[in-house]
């Protein structure tokens, strides 16, 4: 291995790691925004759910 391998290496990953980083926060930011205007899908799903439950009235039921 030539000496300067190991330093293109090191910035491989560093690169990567940025990139993977980057992705990640990318990512994070489109699932679980709380922004009231554009909530991210999980948060989206999460109210769906919590409204449904809030919903229900047991004595509604047919029986």
């Amino acid at each position: 291995m030539k000496k300067n391998n190991k330093g293109q290496i090191v910035v491989e990953y560093v690169l990567l790691l940025v990139v993977a980083t980057g992705v990640a926060a990318f990512l994070i930011s489109q699932l679980v925004s709380r922004n009231p205007d554009e909530p991210g899908i999980l948060v989206a799903k999460w109210h769906g759910i919590l409204k449904v439950v809030a919903d229900d009235k047991p004595d509604a039921r047919k029986k």
